[in-house]
């Protein structure tokens, strides 16, 4: 694993940015977390910290993992590399004797020469078997002799000897890796010795794209993504549960692999031997990490380190995603297709892209859309399994355009493709009142995608978690949405979306609206939920064609748009396009485009602001007309041909091949060519 500069663990230093943390906590996962940390802080200085740190949602994970456990139980050995550290193997030793069943756990030391002395030590702990080398061979051999000497009938746990296992962490892992037969590895959430996240998945690091590291390292124990479990790349050899099945199939670690990366290569070939890792957060336990591993690359690792990537560095960064005449290959994977600028913006890109010659399709666990006409084929499946199946082993750049569709892409481009997620909001802000759907969303953003958005917002959100992104906005068709002649506007118009979205606020739209002087404007809404209707003289208009959307945005004197948030805000976009004048609040990804006094008039979030705002345009004749047509000219900018360039450049350079070069000094090395953005 990637020996990078090491955090100050010091309870002092905790401290430091805390309104910061306290900020994003509230921001990513609500407040009932907050609350919840701020709760139990006091008592992260007490001997209940390792309670607090299992997290509520851990601790409720680990309830049908024990029952189950009770009842199916197996046998297993657990592997403790050792190297002059009789003291660390005495305390693991004893930590998994109180909180396992002894009957069920053979614990087999496998020492790696340490000399007689050491030796001695070992052999003086009770109820251990110990295998002890005559010469040092480094980590992958030493677990192996451990693995030797194991039950050939059991499955294997292997342990550092830093560790300090926790109630109920084997049940957890055995029941993870039992729950599916194709499953061949499973790994725990480690936590530092203050709580704080040591492990929680192997990913690619960012900046140093020649290692690999620990995903959500230094997070509070209870960081909301860190539990949900889950399909990873790898997981560490600090901690692996392997199925017995796993090894009679790919065999034992690599000892080619002097130190380090024997681990991810270990779990790569279950990958290609058809088994899944996992990552299990339920299961938990301390990792007293430096005492073990040191902060210097050494010869052994850097020898590691190039083998891996003349194995590994074209299975990684140097994928086919081409057909055979050259054409870019490019899967888009919806959950359904029903009406919404989202599912517009995705399938205009479908069209423009197979305009011009790309191999696009679609798949979806809905039918083919028919409010828009796709001109490309459509491939629609029952559930995401089989979804899976089909796209699994296609060669093509996958797309995930929703949270619920980022799992089953990324399942499908381990072994083959390149998976993009296309980010069009954070989906988090869409629970308010769920800090576990939040926490759901957030574990979807993986390292592993390459990321398309729709603002700068929407790339500030996942800068936040250390994901680089490429924001291309919305495209909008300046032909279909475009002023008509003259006359066909009216001087006492509000159109709106009605939407009974929370984030649409429409509810402010209607304070608004009632605020204004009798005689009131007509309010015109429109969409697919009439219910929305309040009456009062109001009208709505339901499912629109384009045609009949860009004739209610001509006759509008002003459109309205109140949106708490949005990931970007196509409507104000098309009404700009129209040449109508706008009043909206800012929505985040709708700061992209509106400006203040110069394209439309950004109101405060209240309903005087608002109506202050919607009476001042309908008022001033010219200020409609100079807001009208610097929107026309802000929507030309996002117009589809240069807008396809923008997306259509984004996935050459995902397709074009990578490499890492290596450094002469640790974290020196580069992933050049094609995805060098990306990991730089």
């Amino acid at each position: 694993m990637s020996d990078l500069p090491r955090h100050d663990l010091r309870p002092t230093a905790r401290l430091a940015h805390l309104g910061r943390r306290a900020l994003l906590t509230y921001r990513h996962l609500g407040a009932r977390t907050l609350a919840y940390r701020l709760l139990t802080f006091p008592l992260r200085a007490t001997p209940l910290r390792r309670y607090v740190y299992l997290g509520p949602r851990a601790v409720a994970d680990r309830l049908p993992a024990r029952r189950w456990y009770r009842r199916h139980g197996r046998p297993v050995t657990v592997v403790i590399p050792s190297y002059r550290d009789a003291a660390l193997v005495e305390s693991l030793v004893a930590s998994i004797r109180r909180t396992t069943r002894r009957a069920l756990v053979h614990i087999v030391v496998s020492d790696d020469a340490s000399g007689p002395e050491h030796v001695a030590r070992l052999r003086a702990i009770a109820g251990i078997e110990v295998v002890a080398a005559q010469e040092n061979r480094g980590f992958a051999a030493n677990v192996n002799r451990g693995l030797r000497a194991a039950d050939p009938r059991h499955d294997v746990v292997v342990l550092n000897s830093d560790m300090v296992a926790l109630d109920g962490w084997l049940a957890c892992l055995q029941y993870a890796a039992h729950r599916d037969e194709d499953v061949g590895i499973v790994g725990a959430r480690l936590l530092y010795p203050d709580g704080r996240i040591q492990f929680a998945g192997t990913v690619r690091n960012l900046g140093a794209p020649e290692w690999f590291d620990h995903r959500f390292r230094f997070k509070a124990a209870d960081w909301g993504p860190a539990c949900v479990g889950g399909e990873a790349l790898a997981v560490t050899g600090a901690c692996m549960y392997v199925r017995r099945t796993l090894i009679e199939r790919i065999g034992l670690l690599d000892e080619q692999y002097p130190m380090a990366y024997e681990d991810v290569d270990w779990c790569l070939r279950a990958w290609q031997a058809g088994m899944r890792v996992l990552y299990y957060p339920a299961a938990a336990l301390e990792h007293h990490e430096s005492v073990t591993r040191g902060t210097v690359q050494g010869e052994r690792e850097a020898a590691s380190q190039r083998l891996f990537w003349s194995r590994w560095g074209d299975f990684l960064d140097a994928r086919q995603v081409r057909d055979e005449h050259g054409r870019l290959r490019i899967v888009y994977v919806t959950h359904d297709t029903g009406v919404g600028g989202g599912h517009r913006e995705i399938f205009e890109q479908l069209n423009r892209l197979a305009e011009r010659g790309h191999d696009v399709r679609l798949f979806t666990l809905d039918a083919e859309p028919d409010w828009f006409a796709l001109r490309c084929p459509v491939h629609s499946f029952l559930d995401y399994d089989t979804l899976v199946d089909e796209l699994a082993p296609l060669e093509a750049i996958k797309v995930a355009t929703w949270w619920k569709t980022a799992p089953p892409v990324w399942r499908a481009s381990v072994l083959t493709g390149i998976p993009v997620y296309f980010v069009q909001d954070q989906e988090s802000s869409y629970y308010p009142d769920s800090p576990r759907a939040r926490s759901q969303v957030l574990e979807t953003y993986r390292h592993e995608f390459r990321y398309l958005t729709t603002s700068e917002w929407n790339s500030e959100r996942l800068a936040e978690l250390h994901l680089p992104s490429t924001a291309v906005g919305c495209g909008v068709d300046v032909e279909r949405f475009a002023p008509l002649p003259e006359g066909s506007r009216e001087d006492r118009t509000i159109v709106a979306l009605g939407r009974r979205n929370p984030l649409k606020n429409l509810g402010l739209t209607l304070a608004a609206w009632r605020r204004l002087d009798e005689p009131r404007p007509q309010l015109c809404l429109f969409g697919s939920e009439p219910d929305c209707h309040p009456g009062e003289g109001a009208s709505y208009v339901i499912a629109p064609t384009d045609e009949e959307v860009n004739g209610l945005y001509n006759r509008a004197t002003v459109f309205v748009a109140t949106s708490v948030h949005e990931g970007f805000g196509l409507p104000a976009l098309e009404a700009m396009a129209a040449g109508t004048a706008v009043v909206c609040t800012d929505a985040d990804g709708n700061r992209d485009y509106c400006r203040d006094g110069e394209n439309c008039l950004i109101a405060a979030a209240d309903a005087g602001s608002v109506a202050g705002a919607l009476a001042r345009v309908i008022g001033d004749a010219s200020l409609r007309q100079r807001l009208g047509r610097a929107g026309r000219q802000t929507a030309l900018d996002y117009a589809w041909p240069a807008h396809i360039d923008a997306v259509e450049a984004f996935f050459e350079d995902v397709a074009r091949p990578g490499r890492v070069v290596l450094g002469e000094r640790p974290g020196s090395g580069a992933l050049v060519e094609g995805q060098q953005a990306r990991l730089a």
